[in-house]
């Protein structure tokens, strides 16, 4: 099952792990999560890091496929990747 979350209708910047807590509460149930990041103009390390380490690691299950997004977005995005990966963990993106 995948689901879309459409990140502007949050704000156009996220920056702390609690934004990151609310937003993939019960997102858990879907098999991918595209994240559309269209809209968002600046994701902060503590959103990114909980979203595509933490969360991601947690849930190994869920594939989260973000896009749209922009290049300071980009990133930070990958940056949380690049730091998943270099701990072991497997980032399901």
């Amino acid at each position: 099952m995948r689901t879309i979350v459409r990140l502007q209708e949050t704000g156009t910047t996220l920056m702390s792990r609690s934004q990151a807590k609310r937003l993939l509460s019960g997102l858990e149930r879907f098999s991918e999560v595209v994240l559309d990041f269209g809209g968002v103009d600046l994701v902060g390390q503590g959103f990114a890091d909980e979203v595509f380490r933490v969360w991601a690691r947690q849930h190994s299950e869920v594939a989260l496929i973000p896009i749209a997004m922009s290049a300071p977005v980009a990133f930070m995005v990958e940056r949380a990747i690049r730091g998943a990966s270099a701990f072991g963990g497997d980032a399901a993106v």
